[in-house]
């Protein structure tokens, strides 16, 4: 139901098997980045099945009412910025915050259901006519957003929309290969690694790789990126691409037809690798006075603190340097002592590799 003046009518409905989220539940990373204070603490007065009962139901409700706000889970909004309280007569009520906010009608209905271990969440609202999105003056801490902000904001993603031509088909019946549709990822984490690093990296893996629909020349791709998970030399980019337009050879020879909702195309996880000259550079010359690093893309999305950065090692003398014999000044008290080589390090004389395989070390 549309009302150009009040707006849309949008209904949002999720079922859940609340088995899947037990094992979820005792993590507690999970409970911080799903679930508001106060909803955490009524499911803390609960025993231990109607725990896992209560919290599965506000899941659903939360993955109900991003469909209510047209977007969804960890992709602007993290699932506690919908809260859902209860009311004193025990009806569930929501509340939204920081970003949800921001996409959110002035009040949503609910109404949470269960059936031994299904739990379902039906969402209602009236979404205002579309405009213009608000220009966002305030962080989520409710400090003014700064250049930074927004620049870090735009590290997080890229975006690629290419035409398909006559000269990329590969199999019979003019199809195109999925290898197409991998290289336009790639160039999106290139993109990714070139803002957040300065350096077009090293792409390691492609994990979870889905071809949903076939491309075929003269159809219009959009390609998308988003990082997801940053550590000291790994970056995690989630992928997808969407046909947009689609070529009509049954129409007409040069007929097209724009897809009133794009179609998945393939979804795929990407794993690159930056060098260590670029991690220690980063570390050191943009990590704060505090020695807390700058929000990445996935921090920024999900609300979650920045991890802490260990200092830079000072440099190490290569042995058989012109040093080596050298009689060394006396260091202050102060002063860092001199680092032991790793044992991993290259023999004197041969460059070190300037993308080592990482480590469960390098991910502390």
């Amino acid at each position: 139901m549309t009302d150009a003046a009040a707006g849309t009518l949008r209904i949002g409905v999720d079922v859940l098997d609340r088995t899947e989220l037990r094992r979820l539940l005792t993590r507690p990373w999970f409970l911080r980045l799903s679930y508001a204070p106060e909803e955490i603490r009524l499911a803390d007065r609960m025993g231990e099945e109607r725990r896992l009962e209560f919290l599965a139901g506000r899941f659903a409700a939360k993955e109900a009412v991003v469909k209510v706000l047209g977007t969804g889970l960890l992709r602007g909004i993290a699932p506690r910025d919908i809260c859902v309280d209860r009311a004193a007569d025990g009806a569930p009520v929501v509340t939204l915050r920081g970003p949800a906010a921001d996409l959110g009608p002035a009040a949503i209905e609910l109404s949470i259901t269960h059936k031994h271990n299904v739990v379902a969440a039906v969402a209602l609202g009236v979404v205002a006519p579309a405009g213009p999105p608000p220009a966002r003056t305030l962080r989520e801490d409710g400090a003014p957003m700064s250049l930074a902000d927004t620049h870090q904001e735009a590290e997080a993603s890229a975006f690629l929309r290419v035409r398909i031509g006559q000269e990329d088909a590969h199999y019979g019946g003019g199809l195109v290969d999925g290898a197409h549709i991998l290289r336009l990822f790639g160039d999106l984490v290139t993109e990714i690694t070139a803002r957040t690093d300065e350096d077009e990296g090293l792409l390691a893996e492609y994990a979870g790789v889905r071809f949903v629909a076939p491309v075929r020349p003269g159809d219009y791709i959009e390609a998308r990126a988003r990082l997801v998970r940053a550590t000291r030399l790994r970056r995690v980019v989630e992928l997808e691409a969407h046909k947009v337009i689609e070529a009509s050879p049954a129409q007409g020879p040069s007929a097209v037809r724009v897809l009133p909702d794009p179609q998945l195309v393939c979804t795929a996880t990407a794993t690159t690798v930056i060098p260590m000259s670029k991690a220690r550079t980063r570390a050191h010359d943009t990590g704060p006075a505090t020695g807390v690093a700058p929000a990445t893309g996935a921090a920024l999305a999900t609300g979650a603190a920045p991890a802490p950065v260990a200092a830079p090692a000072p440099a190490v003398q290569p042995a058989g340097g012109p040093d080596e014999t050298a009689p060394q000044a006396a260091a202050p008290r102060s002063a860092v002592p001199r680092a032991a080589p790793p044992r991993s390090a290259a023999p004197a004389g041969t460059a070190p590799l300037p993308y080592p395989p990482t480590t469960a070390k390098e991910e502390r």
